[in-house]
C-alpha cells in the first residue's frame, strides 16, 4: 500500500493472532450474553472483553508500519530485528512456557504461590534486575491479586500461605 510516497508494511502474522484472539474473545462474549444477561454472570467477563477488544484495535492499528524508503534504511531494519529475533523469541518462549506452568499448578501450588512465582519468574525474564524491586512487588501483587479474587469471586480457591 503507499500513501503519501510512503509504503505500508503490514506484520500479518501478528495481525492475524490478534485478530484470532479479539474473535474468541467477542464469540465467548455473544455466547455468555446469549446464556445469561443476569450482572453477577458478567461481572468479570464482559469488562475483560470489551477491553480485550478496544485494545485489538489499537494492535491491528500497530501492525500497518510505514516501510523504510531508501534501501540503506531497508537493510539497517532487517539487520537490527535479525539481531534481536533469538533472544526475544527465546524470552517469549520461556514466558510461554512459565504460564504455562503457572495455569497447571495453580491447584498443585494455590493461586497465592502460583501468581508470586510467576511475576518473580516474569520480571526476571524481561529483564528486572533490582533485588528490592523482586523482593517487594511479587508478594505485594500476590496479595492485592487474591484479595482482588476474594473480593469479585463467591467461591474459594486454593492459597497455601494466604
Amino acid at each position: 500500500m503507499v500513501e503519501g510516497g510512503a509504503a505500508r508494511q503490514v506484520a500479518w502474522g501478528q495481525l492475524a493472532l490478534a485478530t484470532l484472539l479479539a474473535g474468541i474473545a467477542a464469540a465467548y462474549l455473544i455466547e455468555a450474553r446469549g446464556v445469561s444477561r443476569s450482572p453477577d454472570n458478567l461481572l468479570l467477563l464482559q469488562p475483560t472483553a470489551i477491553i480485550v477488544l478496544v485494545l485489538y484495535v489499537l494492535v491491528a492499528i500497530g501492525c500497518f508500519r510505514r516501510a523504510p524508503v531508501r534501501a540503506a534504511d531497508a537493510e539497517a531494519v532487517e539487520t537490527e530485528v535479525a539481531a534481536e529475533t533469538w533472544p526475544e523469541t527465546l524470552r517469549s518462549a520461556t514466558m510461554v512456557a512459565a504460564f504455562g506452568l503457572f495455569i497447571v499448578t495453580l491447584d498443585l501450588v494455590g493461586y497465592d504461590i502460583g501468581i508470586w512465582a510467576f511475576t518473580t519468574l516474569g520480571l526476571y525474564v524481561c529483564g528486572e534486575r533490582n533485588r528490592l524491586a523482586l523482593l517487594v512487588f511479587p508478594p505485594a501483587f500476590t496479595m492485592l491479586m487474591v484479595w482482588g479474587f476474594r473480593a469479585l469471586v463467591p467461591y474459594p480457591f486454593p492459597t497455601t500461605i494466604l
